[in-house]
């Protein structure tokens, strides 16, 4: 049985996340529908992660439906845990910073622009319902190291029929910043037959992003 280590580490985040604001979402600033919203997205969570952690429940359906989860509450979380770092009536402990995730703010993140030119995209595999591929320096292709001014990577994904063209700008759909050169893009077993799409960026510390990225495709299986 082979699990993905994208979706073990957002379980332990998405763990220690939830808990954290369910238990100080007054202080952190968070409405009473945020909470609950992130509460019941964990329990929902929880249910597919355990199906899909368990020899005997393993499998295609299992493993697409926690894909399905990953790439609706990763965003979320994400969306809120920047509501929080960026709120600049708060400050946060050692301990919020630590179940939240957040790391401390650069004083002069502004003068750290992104590059001025696009990373490019290389597939590693596919397997279990995700793509991985390799979002690489096209100066310098056989490094995993960022350039300079790049903190993060940002990436869409969007998907077609099997023979279509490349699709237009507002059909791709925004994921959450990854830290590493090599990730995975997860898939739901609805998508097998249909062509995945995708185009990275690189992101300064501050968010700034550089060109994007020519579209990399490939049809899922």
């Amino acid at each position: 049985m082979n699990l993905s280590e994208k979706l073990m580490r957002f379980h332990f985040f998405f763990k220690s996340f939830v808990a954290y604001i369910v238990a100080n979402a007054s202080d952190l600033m968070i409405s009473t529908d945020q909470k609950n919203d992130l509460q019941n997205s964990w329990l929902d969570w929880l249910e597919k992660f355990d199906t899909y952690i368990t020899p005997d429940t393993h499998g295609t359906a299992s493993i697409s439906d926690v894909n399905m989860a990953f790439e609706d509450y990763s965003p979320k979380a994400e969306t809120v845990r920047t509501q929080i770092r960026d709120n600049n009536a708060l400050a946060l402990s050692g301990a919020a910073m630590l179940n939240l995730d957040i790391k401390a703010v650069d004083k002069n993140p502004s003068k750290i622009l992104p590059p001025d030119f696009a990373p490019s995209i290389g597939l590693i595999s596919t397997a279990n319902l995700a793509v991985t591929i390799f979002a690489f320096d096209p100066r310098h292709p056989g490094k995993k190291s960022r350039p300079k001014g790049a903190k993060m990577y940002g990436s869409m994904v969007a998907f077609t029929g099997a023979d279509a063209t490349a699709p237009p700008a507002d059909a791709y759909t925004n994921r959450v910043p990854e830290g590493k050169s090599v990730f995975s893009v997860l898939y739901s077993s609805d998508k097998i037959g249909k062509k995945m799409w995708i185009i990275c960026w690189y992101m300064s510390p501050t968010g700034k992003p550089s060109p994007v990225s020519i579209a990399f495709s490939i049809v899922l299986n």
